[in-house]
């Protein structure tokens, strides 16, 4: 098994380092006979996954359906290199990428109405569990993530800034984004001009994916503010969850809580460093930061997953004499 997983991991590092290296090539030079030569090793590089996958699917490790999108790049892969890049192919390859967005977009909204109803159920868990069935656990992880990101950026200016957040311990009033929000819309104006000026000669699709990318940039900090504000620290039942947003999360006993205080002062950055090597941060800048010590090491889930355990946190909140009380353990 671990064989398998060290050359599954060989197979797609290779293929996207060509792969790479055949776009910046691309880019540069679009006639480089090199060209030709990278497609035909990365389209065997991807027959050789495939062929993998499938014995994976016939012992029952492996859904059919993640087979869908590797079978999909192949074909479209053979097509471009026997009819090359025609306008009919060229539609038939845009059809299918958005016949595939489509349906990854319809089972996100669904899957969304269905949380609604499962108190308890995070939105990016699920959605992420449903295209697990078609891309990797981490890629659909991600995806999901970057979804529920995006959405509650939008949710968020269309009304959310009015809404009040959910009881708990928040750490989000006193965090240096809630100030450099309401100034990244002014921001972008500025982007395009400067954007415009220093890259002339830039190719024009060039310069609208760096203008896209700076107003993703700002969806995306609107959105991290969003979902910090909507989960705030919970203690219920005993059980501690703490949150960064979605970027992180952890669940544990209140008991498992050994003691809990501010943050030393520190010299230094080097000694502040040295201090919080091995804590595990859920930290908003510009808020109060706890220490938590812990009877027993946690795995914190992160962006990709659990991380490594650990049994040190540093916690923001806004109200750390609150957050304290309600522990009830003392301080370090």
């Amino acid at each position: 098994m671990a064989l398998r997983i060290r050359s599954s991991s060989l197979l797609w590092g290779l293929f996207v380092a060509l792969g790479s290296a055949a776009l910046v090539l691309r880019l540069r030079q679009p006639g480089h006979p090199a060209l030709p030569t990278l497609a035909a090793i990365l389209l065997l590089l991807l027959a050789l996954r495939l062929l993998s996958m499938g014995r994976d699917w016939q012992t029952g490790r492996l859904p059919a359906t993640r087979l869908l999108l590797p079978a999909v790049l192949l074909a479209e892969g053979l097509g471009l290199a026997m009819a090359g890049a025609s306008p009919a192919a060229t539609r038939v390859r845009f059809a299918t990428a958005a016949g595939l967005e489509l349906l990854l977009l319809v089972l996100a909204a669904r899957t969304l109405r269905q949380t609604r109803s499962l108190p308890g159920q995070w939105p990016e868990d699920r959605i992420a569990a449903a295209f697990a069935a078609f891309v990797p656990p981490r890629a659909a992880r991600l995806m999901a993530l970057e979804l529920v990101m995006l959405g509650s950026a939008l949710g968020f200016l269309v009304g959310g800034f009015r809404q009040e957040a959910p009881e708990g311990f928040s750490h989000h009033r006193e965090a240096a984004l809630r100030a450099i929000l309401p100034a990244l819309p002014l921001m972008i104006p500025g982007d395009f001009l400067l954007t415009i000026t220093l890259l002339k000669g830039m190719a024009p699709w060039l310069r609208w994916l760096l203008h896209g990318s700076s107003a993703y940039g700002v969806l995306w900090l609107v959105g991290f503010y969003a979902t910090l504000k909507a989960r705030p620290h919970q203690l219920r039942e005993a059980q501690l969850e703490l949150h960064l947003g979605l970027m992180k999360s952890a669940t544990l006993p209140a008991s498992q809580v050994l003691s809990a205080s501010p943050l030393p002062t520190f010299e230094d950055d080097w000694a502040r460093h040295a201090y919080m090597k091995g804590v595990e941060k859920l930290v908003a800048k510009g808020n109060t930061i706890l220490e938590l010590r812990l009877a027993a090491p946690i795995q914190v889930t992160g962006l990709l997953g659990p991380g490594r355990p650990t049994d040190r946190l540093a916690v923001s909140v806004d109200d750390p004499a609150a957050f304290l009380s309600a522990l009830g353990r003392p301080c370090a």
